[in-house]
């Protein structure tokens, strides 16, 4: 039996390296003398799509597709996949602590993996994100995420069954993070730069300063006193007609004095703008640093002296897959001959003599390079915990109780019952009376993230499960009734669903750039029966939750611009667009009698939707309390949008129409305020609110504002 065993391990042995004699190697580079030599590379044979690369206990871990693979590295040239897990949806940045792997993922949040056993990895739990987690590091029980726009938020990983919320702080649109030695780094996006955060006190997080890069901001890597940070997209200085593309290449910094951080040097690679690759990442080991740039391939660049860094390579990795030239990057920009670019590269690792680089939409790619080692990380000090949990507690308010593990993202009203999306945690159900809310049961569905309600039906967006449509029986019961579980082919997931009075159209969105129309008229057969693509990612929940005239839905896209539709007689068209830009990323639009009030620019406009003015013209009002106008955006263009005023006046907004109540939810700023409108040409401020968890949209019960809470659960105004 052993004989045969061993024969049986040999023939594999043989049948692999088979395959990799038979890879092809690959020369594709920029051929520009400044950009060093052609690195030859070649595709890991199998591999699929892939997102992250992280090099760890011996092993190569990589998010393909929507899960983990655990590939055997005992030959560094000829990685073996061993294990797969997936379902986790829009996977992004990946980190390993001990046997638990921790993925980003995007709207999917934060996910813990069991990698104890190679073979048989196994998801722990997921926990929901104050955003789009993107960035993310984890040391000691500390998990740190970077949720874009929103910041940087700090988790009690200790327990990968049961994660929960401990801090975060606002920053300029969090890609990357990094901790290390009490402090926590962010590479910020448009900001274009890297905060620095003191986090010596976990719950008390301060920025101390502000790495300022010559591109968009993103991902980095600290060795010693010196920090590289890959740059893309625009650059942030000189002539602006000049910037368009040219923010990509590696900045070094000296970081002795984190206070106080010193440039050493700029290295630049080819200008080139293309929106949606938007990750950036370099690897150190010894000499060398590896700096990917996503279209543009990969730079290895000398630092023997950092203050004046050499070029001497690169590589771009090919346009279509090479084992199946019908697998591609969707971007027709790419697929001529007319461009050297190819395969967006999401991520690098450094291996034994190897480098091993992920191709967003073909694979896993190794180049060989003699001499490579990888180098074991300098975390410094473990971070301590605090010892007390974060203080759910929200002056102004009565709450359901903390809810640091499964946040309320949602609340849908039916006369004194309130219906909460608790994400993991269910559907909640309360009574509401003066001055108390009472539990009185928990619709223990898998995943809720949004609820609406609409005549007796509940429409709950639930992730991975798609859109569940239920029937209100009583107050203390519903059924369920219908469900639409395909919604798009890249990422299959509803995150927020609107559901109207008197019509059986619903939309949804996934948080991609598409917004679905969904006939429920047949609950039991829901049909999509049209979709709209915009020209951003439906980062929020930026729909009005209630239609004009009984038809017009209208849909902010913060620096997209704005969208009206139609869905008079159960259809859906759109009646409307403009793509100047509205507002920043945390603002929304409501029903204001029989128009639309819209945040704009720091402040608020009315949009009649029959006779609808161009962006740039709409009036706009400033709120009560506010003494000056903000500067507007020049132009539609993406330099111009990234310095779009970010405002705490703006944000996702509701009025009342029957205690002409308006409220202002900033989810960015953590303030909501409340607004009297019954004189509309002379509104008053009435409350404002500074708040410790990112609230969500707002409404009113009898006139009290009530708030689906976050991690302080669902609020009720005192």
């Amino acid at each position: 039996m052993k004989k045969i065993k061993f024969i049986l391990a040999l023939l594999a042995f043989l049948s692999s390296l088979t395959a990799f004699s038979q890879v092809k190697k690959i020369i594709n580079a920029h051929r520009e003398a400044e950009y060093g030599k052609p690195i030859e590379f070649y595709k890991v044979p199998k591999s699929s799509a892939a997102m992250s690369l992280v090099l760890e206990n011996g092993k190569l871990y990589a998010l393909e597709k929507d899960g983990l693979s655990i590939y055997n590295i005992d030959n560094p040239k000829m990685p073996k996949k061993v294990g797969f897990v997936g379902g986790m949806g829009n996977v992004r940045q990946l980190r390993i602590c001990g046997k638990t792997a921790f993925l980003s993922s995007r709207q999917c949040g934060l996910w813990a993996v069991d990698v104890s056993d190679d073979k048989n990895p196994k998801i722990i739990s997921n926990f929901d994100t104050i955003e789009m987690a993107t960035g993310l590091d984890v040391v000691g029980n500390l998990a740190v995420i970077g949720n874009r726009v929103y910041g940087v938020q700090c988790i009690d990983v200790s327990n990968p069954a049961q994660m929960k919320h401990l801090s975060s702080i606002r920053t300029d649109e969090s890609q990357s993070v990094l901790y290390r030695n009490g402090l926590i780094f962010s590479g910020d996006w448009a900001g274009g730069e890297i905060t620095v955060i003191d986090a010596k006190d976990i719950k008390n997080l301060k920025p101390i300063s502000k790495i300022k890069l010559d591109g968009y901001g993103d991902g980095f890597v600290i060795r010693g006193n010196i920090l590289y940070a890959s740059t893309g997209q625009h650059k942030k200085s000189g002539p602006v007609e000049k910037r368009h593309g040219a923010g990509r290449g590696l900045d070094i910094f000296d970081i002795s004095d984190p206070a106080n951080p010193k440039k050493l040097s700029k290295t630049h690679f080819p200008d080139i703008y293309f929106g949606p690759c938007d990750y950036w990442t370099p690897r150190v080991s010894g000499d060398y640093c590896f700096a990917s740039d996503t279209l543009n391939g990969v730079f290895m660049v000398d630092i023997k002296n950092p203050a004046q860094p050499k070029i001497l390579g690169n590589l771009i990795l090919p346009k279509r897959d090479p084992e199946n030239r019908k697998i591609h990057p969707p971007f027709r920009k790419i697929w001529g001959t007319n461009i050297p670019q190819g395969d967006p590269v999401s991520s690098i690792a450094i291996g034994d003599g190897v480098l091993y680089i992920a191709g967003t939409y073909t694979g896993i790619y190794i180049a060989e390079i003699d001499g490579l080692k990888p180098e074991a990380r300098d975390v410094g000090e473990i971070p301590n915990l605090p010892k007390s949990p974060f203080d759910a507690s929200e002056k102004g308010f009565i709450s359901s109780g903390a809810e640091l593990t499964n946040p309320i993202r949602a609340v849908a009203l039916d006369g004194d019952i309130a219906y909460a999306a608790n994400i993991w945690g269910g559907l909640k159900v309360f009574k509401l009376s003066d001055g108390k809310m009472e539990l009185k049961r928990i619709e223990k569905i898998p995943y809720v993230a949004d609820v609406k309600r609409a005549g007796r039906k509940l429409y709950m967006a639930e992730g991975l499960n798609g859109l569940g449509i239920y029937e209100i029986v009583s107050d203390n019961e519903i059924k369920e009734i219908g469900r639409l579980t395909s919604i798009n082919e890249t990422v299959n997931f509803v995150q927020y669903v609107w559901a109207f009075e008197g019509v059986n159209i619903v939309a949804l969105t996934n948080a991609q750039a598409r917004i679905m129309f969904v006939d429920v008229s047949n609950p039991k057969e829901p049909k999509i029966i049209f979709q709209q693509m915009t020209s951003q990612l439906m980062y929020g929940n930026y729909g009005s939750q209630q239609l004009v005239k009984n038809r017009y839905w209208a849909l902010n896209r913060h620096c997209g611009g704005h969208m009206i539709f139609d869905l008079a007689n159960n259809s859906a068209k759109l009646s409307h667009r403009d793509d100047f830009p509205m507002c920043s990323q945390t603002g929304s639009v409501t029903k204001f009698g029989d128009k639309f009030l819209a945040m704009r620019a720091g402040h608020y406009a009315l949009i009649d939707p029959e006779n609808p003015t161009p962006t740039k013209e709409l009036k706009r009002h400033l709120f009560p309390s506010q003494k000056s106008y903000f500067d507007d955006v020049e132009d539609g263009s993406m330099i111009s949008r990234a310095m779009f005023p970010k405002s705490d006046f703006e944000g996702l907004v509701y009025y009342d129409e029957t205690s002409k109540k308006l409220a202002v939810l900033n989810r960015m700023f953590y303030i909501c305020r409340t607004y009297d409108f019954s004189d509309a040409n002379n509104p008053k401020l009435l409350n404002k609110y500074d708040m410790k968890s990112p609230a969500n949209v707002p409404t009113f019960w009898k006139g009290k504002l009530l708030l689906p809470g976050g991690y302080a659960g669902l609020l009720m105004e005192k």
